[in-house]
């Protein structure tokens, strides 16, 4: 009987984040801070506004920005998961409004 394979191959997943590390490299300092802030560290945009010393307005266009510009470089369909990621920060946001 041939060998199974007990761990499926992980390099699709390397190559795929070493292009988004590359992606958000191209990112201006500010528009990869509101990214940073907003996605990865889970702020609400009034909390990332006030962490960049900016007004949320500025915080959302550079977060729209970001994503637009990292599905570009990356060639990722970002309208699959527009609709998603907007109801996750809505959520955040209102549990936060509770807390």
């Amino acid at each position: 009987m041939a060998a199974q394979l007990v761990v499926s191959p992980d390099q699709e997943w390397r190559l795929a984040y070493g292009e988004l590390l590359d992606a958000l490299a191209k990112l201006s300092p500010d528009t990869r801070e509101a990214l940073v802030l907003v996605i990865a560290a889970g702020l609400t945009y009034e909390e990332a506004a006030e962490v960049s010393g900016c007004a949320v307005g500025t915080v959302k266009s550079r977060v729209n920005r970001a994503r637009e510009r990292l599905a570009e470089l990356t060639d990722f369909d970002l309208s699959a998961i527009a609709c998603t990621a907007s109801r996750q920060t809505e959520r955040r946001e209102d549990r936060r409004a509770v807390a």
